[in-house]
């Protein structure tokens, strides 16, 4: 690995801003987003860049492939790489998720094995967690696990998982055959399943979002003993876990924010602003989009401090999800779906991605719904999910 040079966070977003601004990274964007219309692509060599460097997984320890720093750090790549229009779900899916439970419970060998490469940017995980029928009460999954002579036989189908396609490896929750753990919830494990094992089937789903959606069938799939990560019935402990960054709501606020400098920058090449923001609140969308970016900051501080507050990082994820959707319809209604990019600069994704990548942003890591559930209970048990120290 490369010596990064960056001893802390500010450090780290500079320094994450000048490799985004070199000539290779503005020419693979470029491509990107021109070929975006029809299947949004990996920027592959940018991910391998940052991690060349120690910057995808910056929080991790060195012997990974990290710089040691603290959540923080991993925070500012996630902001970086939205505010820079760079497409994420590699990142969530590898690093936040895959990666941030090998860290807390794999064997040494599994972190020896799979951390670096994905600390690399060389190494891509998917989340195979949701079902057809089931949607976001996971705890009816019906995907089954069991136990055979030297292993486990895994049987199911998962549905709306993201870059699959291009993913190594897949982080599967299942529910361990009698088990008999009492909960639904404690019956659930996960398994470290090979995409291209016999009986893994993976089929493309037709959807409006930029990026390909899949549909992964798993049948009589052959799984060794230490594909299990963590302990029987972990599960659903761990898959929670793993969501907390990513409800952080950190990159849900960066679209907010980079749709809304386009939009601005759209009306105001067409001399509308000086009409449409009085009449459409701009100024007032702009400072909800800064309370979004600051709620979703003492979400990450908690993170960091390891402090649970599940309820703060739902009530975070779910205000900058729901603001990313809003700038993003107004977009669409007032520039129209025939509006190109705002500027001449093909590093940015234009407008129209943004129209078809919004809809998901209020299901992803959680629908608003369960969200505010959560925030709900929190509430009702008597706690202040915003309480400072």
């Amino acid at each position: 690995m490369q010596n990064s040079g960056c001893e802390d966070e500010a450090d780290l977003r500079a320094s994450i801003r000048e490799l985004l601004a070199r000539p290779f990274a503005r020419d693979e964007m470029a491509w990107v987003w021109a070929e975006a219309d029809e299947e949004c692509p990996h920027p592959a060599r940018i991910y391998q860049e940052l991690g060349a460097n120690g910057w995808l997984a910056p929080h991790w320890p060195r012997r990974y492939g990290g710089l040691g720093l603290s959540e923080y750090a991993s925070a500012v790549v996630a902001e970086e790489l939205t505010l820079h229009g760079i497409p994420d779900s590699v990142r969530v899916n590898t690093v936040d998720n895959a990666g941030s439970i090998l860290m807390r419970v794999g064997t040494e060998e599994q972190r020896a094995r799979y951390l670096p490469g994905i600390a690399r940017g060389t190494t891509v995980f998917s989340v195979l967690y949701t079902e057809p029928e089931v949607g976001s009460d996971l705890g009816a999954m019906s995907t089954r696990i069991e136990p055979v002579p030297g292993g486990w036989s895994l049987n199911g189908t998962k549905v709306w998982n993201a870059r699959t396609a291009e993913a190594q490896f897949g982080t599967v929750a299942a529910r361990i055959a009698d088990e008999g753990r009492g909960t639904k919830f404690a019956e659930v494990g996960l398994f470290i399943v090979p995409l291209q094992a016999p009986g893994v089937r993976i089929e493309k789903i037709d959807s409006i979002n930029h990026e390909d959606l899949f549909r992964v069938r798993l049948e009589e799939v052959f799984l060794p003993q230490e594909a299990l990560v963590g302990s029987p019935g972990q599960g659903w402990a761990l898959l929670t876990e793993a969501l907390g960054l990513e409800r952080t709501g950190v990159n849900f606020a960066g679209k907010a924010r980079r749709w809304f400098d386009q939009l601005v920058a759209g009306l105001q090449a067409r001399g509308q602003l000086e009409e449409a923001g009085p009449r459409h609140g701009l100024h007032r969308l702009d400072a909800e989009i800064q309370a979004a970016r600051l709620l979703s900051w003492r979400a990450v501080r908690d993170v960091a401090k390891e402090r649970q507050n599940p309820a703060s990082a739902a009530g975070a994820k779910w205000w900058a999800s729901s603001l990313a959707q809003q700038v993003a319809l107004l977009a669409w209604q007032l520039l129209g779906p025939a509006f190109g990019r705002p500027h001449e600069d093909p590093h940015f994704p234009d407008l129209v991605q943004a129209a078809r990548e919004a809809p998901g942003l209020t299901l992803a890591a959680g629908t608003s719904e369960m969200l505010l559930a959560t925030v709900a209970t929190d509430l009702m048990d008597g706690s202040d999910p915003w309480e400072d120290d």
